[in-house]
């Protein structure tokens, strides 16, 4: 009867731990209870729920959609070295939302993103260069830049 127990209050314990894991609950789509655990999370300084707040306000997802919002979290995680943030920030600066278009910085978080393990990032710094959005003068420097950054 001890086991049975045991393995019930094992599977009980499992199931509840999942609800409040704010990756399933967002994969789920219950985007307004993800955004509770992410942001109490996010507070507490972990980048990748920063990342996933700036998504959610991104997004709309559970809340008002909200760009100021999103790239202030996009941009706490990017500074904490979480590639993805990085690669997210760099894409406001490549497109101008809710910050100055800048191709120069949008080169350095991602190559910052790349360096940190964000393999999408290379695609978009190709992009930049082969549209001619930035000169070769301009790529070294967005790599001087984000060597600064990172050290």
């Amino acid at each position: 009867m001890n086991k049975l127990f045991l393995c019930l209050f094992v599977i009980l314990l499992a199931a509840c731990s999942k609800e409040s894991d704010p990756k399933t609950l967002f994969d789920q789509g219950d985007y307004e209870s993800a955004l509770i655990q992410w942001q109490l999370l996010a507070e507490e300084g972990h980048p990748e729920a920063q990342n996933y707040l700036g998504i959610h306000y991104y997004l709309g997802l559970g809340v008002k959609r909200n760009l100021k919002t999103s790239r202030q979290w996009f941009e706490k995680a990017a500074i904490n070295g979480f590639a993805d943030a990085q690669y997210n920030f760099g894409s406001m600066y490549e497109n101008g939302e809710s910050v100055k278009q800048d191709f120069v910085t949008a080169y350095m978080w991602f190559y910052l993103a790349l360096k940190n393990g964000n393999k999408n990032a290379e695609r978009r710094m190709q992009t930049l260069t082969e549209e001619h959005k930035l000169f070769p003068n301009q790529v070294k420097r967005a790599v001087d830049l984000a060597k600064e950054y990172s050290n």
